[in-house]
């Protein structure tokens, strides 16, 4: 049966994805996921990891659900898929895929929602839509254009072929490669280190990379006059400036795990 688990380590949102055996996309996976997000948001969570506990991240989409639609009724379907999409790239926190074994399909959409990916040695990358003869309906080809360039992409989206992970980090499509036992552990370790870290600055990082994606330059440069600039308000810019300035650059920075980030 297809669910959804979260778990809070500390300030940090895990999120297990579960729907054996293939761990297929389906509507369950969109309801739990929604939820999963509006829960971390709504306890303040600082970062995110998104995850399966399987031998695979996920198959890509159940099929079935293509079947027996017309083109209006798709629409409505892959609309509320495309809500989690953008759940995850709005989230007031960062976000890391932890993916391993297959990533394929929905499930590599999934993960390109995020705001990094780190990926297990064995894992195993495909857009394979072509091969049913659909194209990449939660954004596949131009979120990995964003990452790698629209000719890899076209590349990746047309041939439907299976990449390793050291090849997408290659292409900067992955942040990070790593042994499969130490996925997790890592992906975690990471985001508790940034949830740690200046909530509201992280946050408005994450607003200004998105706002700069899909404005030009000189729109991102005004966003970040108008909104960048709520951090000279925070207690976490004063307290970490007032640090600096008490014990000197070199304390500063070999000792900066003494400043507390309260998130405000």
């Amino acid at each position: 049966m297809s669910q959804v688990k979260l778990e809070f380590v500390d300030k940090v949102a895990v999120v297990t994805t579960v729907n054996p055996p293939a761990e297929l996309f389906d509507e369950g996976q969109v309801v739990g996921l929604l939820e999963a997000l509006r829960r971390a948001t709504e306890n303040q969570a600082r970062a995110m990891v998104i995850k399966s506990d399987s031998p695979n991240f996920s198959g890509g989409a159940d099929v079935t659900m293509f079947l027996d639609k017309d083109r209006q009724a798709a629409r409505e379907f892959l609309s509320e898929a495309m809500d989690v999409i953008w759940a995850i790239e709005d989230a007031p926190f960062p976000v890391i895929a932890a993916v391993n074994g297959f990533c394929f399909a929905a499930g590599l959409e999934l993960a390109l929602a995020c705001d990094f990916i780190y990926a297990a040695e064995d894992t195993a990358f495909s857009q394979v839509e072509a091969m049913i003869g659909v194209t990449t309906f939660l954004g596949g080809a131009y979120r990995l254009a964003e990452r790698c360039g629209p000719g890899i992409a076209r590349e990746i989206v047309y041939t439907a072929g299976v990449y390793s992970a050291d090849q997408f980090a290659q292409w900067n499509i992955v942040n990070r490669v790593v042994p499969n036992a130490d996925l997790h552990d890592e992906a975690l370790a990471v985001a508790t280190r940034i949830a740690r870290g200046p909530a509201v600055a992280h946050a408005l990082t994450k607003s200004m990379v998105r706002h700069a994606l899909t404005n030009d330059t000189r729109s991102a440069d005004v966003f970040t006059l108008d909104e960048a600039t709520a951090v000279f308000e925070t207690r976490d810019m004063h307290n970490a400036i007032g640090y600096l300035l008490e014990h000197g650059a070199r304390r500063f920075r070999s000792n900066h795990d003494e400043i507390v980030f309260e998130g405000r």
